[in-house]
């Protein structure tokens, strides 16, 4: 709940802060096909300032986490939808570089469902160190949402995606072979392994 409350406090104040200097930013959202029906989507994340009085190096944001929310119609007279969602967590970025983080629909729930390469609502929301970020324009599909609606997204993809748990993958969860060796510019990740007893 807190953290639901922190989101909505954020995304009611992104016009205002849009101005300030925030820690990191998405920068720009494509998304691409890729054989047996898969669908990539590619997140860059930039890098400002690290704002956190107990930071290693103002000049390298730490801890990005990295929200990834896919919704899809389910039912157009019943407006019902399909929610889809993922999250990495970024170790770092260096000040005003930018890096890439990868999400993947798997083909066969693509072709199931004959869903588009795009989907018609998704955004990226940022954390940075537990905070949440204000999303700016060009974190969200921008011919279907605004701030009123990504709230109302949140909320629900919240409540209603269990059922679809796991199936939005991150990179390192897809096919190496489908998805291939990656640019340069991907943001190095926390991969938090199942602790053995």
């Amino acid at each position: 709940m807190k953290r639901l409350i922190l989101l909505t406090l954020s995304l009611c104040l992104a016009g205002s802060l849009f101005g300030q200097d925030v820690p990191a930013q998405v920068d720009n959202i494509k998304f691409k096909n890729l054989s047996d029906d898969w669908v990539e989507m590619e997140v860059k994340i930039k890098a400002n300032r690290n704002l956190a009085p107990d930071a290693k190096n103002e000049r390298f944001v730490d801890n990005i986490k990295v929200l990834g929310y896919f919704a899809y119609v389910r039912d157009r007279k019943e407006r019902t939808f399909d929610f889809y969602k993922a999250e990495v967590e970024v170790i770092s970025i260096e000040q005003g570089k930018t890096e890439h983080v990868y999400f993947y629909m798997p083909g066969i729930v693509v072709k199931r469902d004959r869903l588009p390469k795009t989907p018609p609502y998704y955004f990226v929301a940022l954390e940075v160190n537990g905070q949440v970020l204000p999303i700016d324009n060009r974190a969200y599909s921008k011919s279907t949402l605004n701030d009123d609606t990504i709230r109302s997204m949140k909320t629900k993809a919240d409540a209603e995606s269990e059922p679809n748990d796991y199936i939005l993958k991150p990179h390192y969860n897809a096919p190496l072979g489908l998805i291939g060796a990656r640019p340069s510019k991907m943001a190095p990740l926390i991969i938090r392994e199942p602790k053995k007893d």
